[in-house]
């Protein structure tokens, strides 16, 4: 074989061999430092070799003994120690270090009643059994989610219901008394109401000259405070109302010309209403209203005014509301 094979078979070995051993030197290891003393009631060889066979196919990679190098690659550290240093010593001392996370733990395992041979294979299991539990990640325990911000109080909750009553709308200075059916729709809050409601009324006057009948249709838009004394719901506060009003008289004189006349009324009024029970879906309702036309319609009979929607009024409502109770 040439000089010039040889040298190239030997590089190439070279050149094979050297990651290997770069690779080898970077696998984390397990150094074993056997007991300082001369004579030791266990066999330190027989120990490695019964800790290699109980660690064999785990990581990291058992065993090295002794010191050597620069320890960068010491993923574990176990030590030995007997005090004293003499074979009749029952107690070997063990300190496993862990290199990541930093931590030590330390157990005294006996020897007692164990005959020398089985003592290597005996302390070997102990060591495994503690490079196990000392493998393993510390369990550390997840702080709980902190508690969700506090919601903002909400506000009452806002609720609909419904109305159904009959009314008596009279205007006593006109000598004027309406009768009819009224519906309503409530927007209520534990401690507030908004309610609009409408209705046709109608009546009739018996006049010197004949008679008039009066028909009228309106809507109501009434607000104020709600309150609970008790098991009933009271409430009160200002109502406007506008409609349309109809006046037509009648005569059955042959000399009487009977005319008819509609235009739009209006007022302004105080409201108090009552509920209850006010926990039932359907409870009784109550309403009296008082106050002033703003915009009145009225019956001239020989220039006189004798009937019509004007001046102060009263109306006084009783029926039912359904719905869920605030």
């Amino acid at each position: 074989m040439s000089a010039a094979l040889r040298r190239g078979i030997v590089a190439l070995a070279l050149a094979l061999v050297a990651p290997i051993s770069a690779r080898a030197a970077d696998i984390p290891l397990i150094r074993v430092f056997p007991p300082e003393c001369a004579s030791t009631p266990v066999s330190s060889d027989d120990f490695v070799d019964a800790l290699r066979v109980e660690l064999a196919g785990r990581q990291p990679h058992c065993c090295v003994v002794g010191p050597g190098g620069d320890g960068a690659t010491d993923a574990v550290k176990v030590t030995l120690a007997i005090e004293p240093c003499d074979p009749a010593t029952q107690q070997v001392d063990v300190t496993v270090e862990i290199a990541v996370p930093p931590r030590t733990i330390a157990q005294q395992v006996s020897l007692a009643d164990l005959p020398p041979e089985a003592r290597p294979r005996a302390l070997a299991l102990a060591v495994a059994e503690l490079l196990r539990s000392a493998s393993e990640s510390p369990q550390t325990e997840t702080p709980p989610p902190p508690p969700p911000p506090p919601l903002p109080p909400a506000g009452p909750p806002l609720l609909l219901t419904g109305s159904i009553a009959g009314e008596m709308h009279g205007h006593f200075s006109r000598d004027t008394i309406l009768w009819g059916p009224r519906l309503g729709v409530t927007l209520a809050s534990t401690h507030w109401q908004l309610t609009l409601d409408g209705g046709v009324a109608a009546g009739s006057n018996d006049v010197s000259l004949g008679k008039l009948s009066i028909l009228e249709a309106t809507g109501t838009l009434f607000a104020g405070p709600r309150f609970s004394p008790g098991p009933v719901v009271t409430s009160v506060g200002p109502a406007l109302t506008v409609g349309w009003a109809r006046i037509r008289g009648q005569s059955e004189m042959t000399n009487v010309a009977a005319t008819s006349g509609s235009g739009v009324v209006s007022t302004v009024g105080l409201r108090a209403a009552v509920e209850g029970p006010a926990t039932f879906v359907v409870r009784l309702l109550a309403y009296v209203e008082a106050g002033w036309t703003v915009r009145w319609l009225d019956t001239d009979i020989n220039g006189q005014t004798s009937a019509g929607i004007g001046g102060t009024y009263l109306l006084l409502a009783a029926g039912v509301r359904f719905g869920p109770a605030t």
